[in-house]
């Protein structure tokens, strides 16, 4: 799928292009007991409004299981959202990606803090063995600062960087309102394989003092009129599930788990 860097994006960006436009798809969610292993829909959109940083919109979805199929994670992100039901909000986030700065590789074709630098044996072996011992050239590692909030009530500061197809970020800070679930940790990876958005979550809420594995999904790049808001093929499970909750859909079950997922609390219809 061809992908190319918007006219209006700011140079600061260009490292994080890869990422804007909508992904859709689907993912596992689970806590340990407080959140019982489940399958959810799933849909990211970074944009941005000309200036220095993206805009995160993330929103996750229980399934209708009568009317979803079972995915194994090989599916592709738009093919595995095709074939599920979207039912209730679960979560729903928005966050701001702001680039600080780059770190050239050094010499070695390393970069202090990123991927793959441990202590660069394996990779120098290999480049070492290259004509004239030359290596190949590394991007360059951009390191990024993010904000984010909920509505459930917490508010978090990340930082965190990426290089080429691959972000890893982690919290610094997390605030939360009197009544929010504790919450007070985060990490996330993204990663792009195969022309989808591969993420990952941990987090240590409810007491846990260690992240955990919180969430994880695959999404693809959603293009055409499709990707404004969240219009489906019409003939697709989600289509026909509807796949936007009205704004007083009912809460699903386990609010305190949904809220320490970044959730969204919701009126009941009357």
């Amino acid at each position: 799928m061809t992908f190319s860097i918007p006219d209006d994006l700011a140079p600061e960006l260009y490292p994080l292009a890869w990422l804007v436009g909508t992904w859709r798809g689907y993912g596992i969610l689970t806590y340990g007991q407080t959140v019982p292993e489940q399958a959810v829909a799933q849909e990211m959109t970074f944009d941005h409004d000309g200036g220095p940083y993206l805009r995160q919109t993330t929103t996750i979805w229980t399934l209708d299981a009568t009317r979803s199929s079972d995915l194994g994670f090989d599916t592709p992100g738009l093919e595995g959202f095709a074939r599920i039901a979207p039912a209730r909000i679960w979560s729903t986030e928005t966050a701001y990606w702001r680039p600080v700065g780059q770190e050239e590789p050094d010499g070695e074709g390393g970069s202090p803090g990123g991927p793959g630098d441990s202590d660069g044996s394996a990779s120098g072996a290999a480049s070492s063995n290259k004509p004239g011992g030359a290596r190949p050239r590394t991007a360059p590692l951009t390191r990024l600062e993010l904000v984010s909030a909920d509505p459930a009530g917490h508010v978090a500061v990340w930082e965190g960087w990426i290089r080429g197809p691959r972000a890893q970020l982690g919290t610094q800070a997390v605030g939360r309102t009197r009544t929010a679930v504790p919450l007070t940790q985060m990490n996330r990876m993204f990663g792009l394989v195969g022309g989808d958005l591969m993420w990952t979550q941990d987090m240590a809420a409810f007491g846990e003092t260690e992240p955990k594995t919180y969430a994880s999904g695959r999404l693809g790049r959603v293009q055409g009129p499709d990707a404004a808001g969240i219009a489906v093929p019409a003939g697709t499970a989600a289509a026909e599930a509807s796949a936007v909750p009205a704004a007083g859909a009912d809460a699903p079950s386990a609010p305190d788990a949904r809220a320490a997922g970044a959730g969204t609390d919701r009126r009941a219809q009357s």
